[in-house]
């Protein structure tokens, strides 16, 4: 029995040809003591975040094995006034202000700290066209403290952003939908209205003073006529 065990330890010698559940059990069996070692699981600042002012969500994700990145993954409103998608229009680079917000890299290169959390990273403002140095702290399992500052960490300035629901749809599914119509405002209305009945009364305002008028020149003529017409002959 042992030598077939001692045939498949050597034969999966290579560990990627062997089953763990195979190395396990000749392991047990030779007295070697093998471990399988479980994946490593993501860092917990990795998921969507609504940003502080509720108005957005960044994604945050692994970008390489030692770094995270994030992009923006929702907008509560994703269309301009226009009706076309928001654009990067602040980027102090000409060339990129004709980017979507919506898919926006705005962080990149965090890197993993000795004392935990994440910082050495960069962070975009595209509501100010803006970088900075930035560093995540998770301060509970769904608050994440983002710190942005420029040179010294303790004298940046820090958000609270909180975990997004599993479900939230992503920004790019809602800039596909059409641009949904602008209603009439209340007050525009009911000015039209009283435009429309202003024009009326004025229509028949004007009808009225033409029949006046009309009657006046009649009373006139006959007047005239009575006037000039010679006087009765006295019958005998």
């Amino acid at each position: 029995m042992n030598f077939h065990l001692r045939f498949i330890v050597m034969r999966c010698f290579n560990i990627a040809n062997c089953s763990g559940v195979a190395l396990v059990a000749a392991g047990f069996v030779l007295g070697i003591a093998i471990h399988v070692t479980p994946a490593a699981a993501d860092p917990k600042e990795v998921g969507v975040w609504y940003d502080d002012t509720g108005k957005g969500a960044v994604k945050i994700e692994i970008c390489t094995p030692t770094t995270l990145c994030g992009k923006i993954y929702w907008l509560k409103e994703p269309m301009a006034d226009d009706g076309q998608p928001k654009m990067d229009r602040y980027n102090p680079e000409p060339s990129k202000r004709n980017r979507m917000i919506c898919g926006l890299p705005i962080m990149g290169d965090l890197e993993k700290i000795s004392d935990g959390g994440f910082d050495n990273g960069w962070v975009y403002d595209p509501k100010e066209g803006k970088s900075y140095s930035v560093a995540l702290d998770l301060v509970g399992p769904d608050t994440l403290k983002v710190t942005g500052y420029k040179g010294m960490r303790f004298l940046g300035k820090s958000f609270i952003w909180t975990r997004a629901p599993a479900d939230l749809p992503a920004c790019d599914a809602q800039a596909a939908l059409p641009p949904a119509p602008a209603p009439v405002p209340a007050v525009r209305k009911k000015q039209t209205a009283d435009s429309k009945k202003s024009k009326t009364a004025a229509s028949g305002a004007s009808k009225l003073g033409a029949t006046d008028v009309a009657k006046s020149s009649h009373k006139k003529k006959a007047a005239k006529a009575a006037a000039t017409q010679p006087p009765p002959v006295a019958s005998n």
